[in-house]
């Protein structure tokens, strides 16, 4: 298995474990803070991300990474039970994640300089606008989507205050990397640990 692959499954499956365990818990949370698995899970999924592009030196290491999160999350089919649709819409919106820092970073590869605040902001604004529209689609059909059918406010609060406190905390993600001048893992690229944490991933998605 090339590098890269393996990279992106020791990410991407460390993303769907956070999805799993810490996203799990941050929905029940939301109850008395509403927004909050939205300020703090992009920027874990983007940090995951964002290593898996450094460490297989390759912009598309972030969309992979989404892939196989994704996945994880895919899995919730094996469990008889589950609303269809509550399983698709999480599971596209990693992949979407996915595609929009997969984007931002190519292009900032592309052009020799490094992400920003602008960047960080953008990467959560276009995932959530390609969200948003997918909701919109699915609500024309009697689907729930109510997030686009609430008002505007849960959908402002969404797309642009979500964002802004996600590239809040990426900007200050990127100072600590740069600080702390943080080096590819040799774990990452480890069949053996990429097949373990994968494992772990879906086993938390099934328990919880």
């Amino acid at each position: 298995m090339r590098r890269s692959a393996i990279v992106a499954l020791f990410w991407g499956s460390l993303w769907g474990l956070a999805e799993a365990t810490l996203g799990y818990a941050l929905h029940f949370a939301a109850r008395a803070i509403p927004g909050l698995p939205g300020f703090l899970m992009f920027p874990i999924a983007f940090a995951c991300m964002h290593r898996a592009v450094r460490e297989s030196d390759a912009a598309a290491g972030a969309f992979l990474a989404s892939l196989v999160a994704a996945s994880v999350k895919l899995a919730d089919f094996l469990v008889p039970g589950h609303d269809p649709i509550r399983i698709i819409n999480p599971a596209l919106s990693i992949a979407m994640e996915g595609l929009a820092v997969y984007a931002f970073m190519a292009y900032c590869r592309r052009h020799g300089k490094e992400a920003g605040p602008a960047q960080a902001f953008g990467m959560g604004l276009l995932w959530r606008l390609m969200f948003s529209a997918h909701l919109w689609a699915i609500s024309l059909f009697g689907l729930p989507a109510a997030l686009v059918t609430s008002g505007p406010w849960p959908l402002l609060r969404f797309i642009f205050i979500e964002s802004l406190v996600n590239a809040v905390i990426m900007v200050g993600y990127f100072a600590v990397e740069k600080k702390l001048a943080l080096r590819p893992s040799h774990i990452s690229a480890v069949p053996a640990c990429a097949a373990s944490l994968l494992a772990a991933a879906l086993a938390a998605n099934y328990l919880l």
